[in-house]
């Protein structure tokens, strides 16, 4: 009977253990599939950008990426859509904006500006805040209007030059702090004043010479008469004929 020893029953082992190893497809010893997430943040935007790639060690996979793009808004005009519609619609970005628990920040008055139709407007911009409406305040007068969260201007009647007038924020929570400006006079084109300055420089000029021209001619007619009068009075000349 044939014994194994144990240094043969050892290489046995090794050899079955190579040839097994050699068997198997390669492709089970790969490291697992790594995905990589990158987050790209937009500032100011509630939000996050983001795109899932896969890892460059996986030849011949497709990589899926997902961009959102800020809203159109503008903080400063009217919002004739809700930017949070916008958003449910094309997908976009709304601004971030403090919670409705917070107070608001206060808005931004750019001008106070009389209109064309004689009413003077107040005009402003939205803080990043949740805001429900707007309190514009003349201060002289203790005269206080109020408009909707999504108007960024209103008419304030009988605001005269010199008065002082505010602008503020407000929600659940209460008013923010005031952004004030005073009315001043609007002051006049100058492109306008000097293009009438001209125009009436001209027409002045025009009728000047027109003046001339009549005056000279006239001169010019009497002249003539006073010539022919003298001739007639002459006695060495009749209608015969000299004397």
């Amino acid at each position: 009977m044939f014994l194994v020893s144990p240094v043969m029953f050892f290489l046995l082992l090794c050899v079955m253990e190579f040839v097994y190893t050699t068997s198997v497809s390669p492709s089970l010893h790969q490291p697992p599939l790594t995905r990589v997430r990158i987050i790209e943040v937009e500032d100011d935007y509630d939000e996050e950008s983001s795109k899932t790639t896969l890892s460059p060690q996986s030849p011949g996979v497709t990589t899926s990426r997902v961009i959102r793009r800020p809203c159109d808004y503008d903080p400063c005009a009217v919002q004739l859509t809700p930017c949070e519609k916008v958003s449910a619609q094309i997908g976009c970005l709304c601004p971030g904006l403090t919670g409705p628990e917070k107070r608001p920040e206060a808005p931004k008055l750019q001008e106070v500006k009389l209109d064309g139709s004689g009413e003077v407007f107040v005009h402003w911009c939205a803080p990043r805040s949740t805001v429900t409406y707007y309190e514009v305040t003349l201060k002289d007068a203790n005269k206080q209007l109020v408009f909707g969260e999504y108007l960024r201007n209103g008419a304030v009647p009988g605001l005269k030059v010199g008065e002082t007038v505010c602008v503020a924020a407000g929600n659940a929570v209460g008013l923010s702090e005031t952004s004030c400006a005073r009315y001043e006079p609007p002051q006049p084109d100058q492109v306008a004043l000097s293009a009438g300055i001209i125009a009436g420089s001209v027409g002045f000029l025009l009728l000047l010479s027109a003046l001339v021209v009549i005056l000279w001619r006239r001169r010019t007619c009497r002249k003539g008469r006073m010539g022919d009068a003298e001739g007639l009075g002459n006695p060495s000349y009749t209608n015969d004929g000299p004397l």
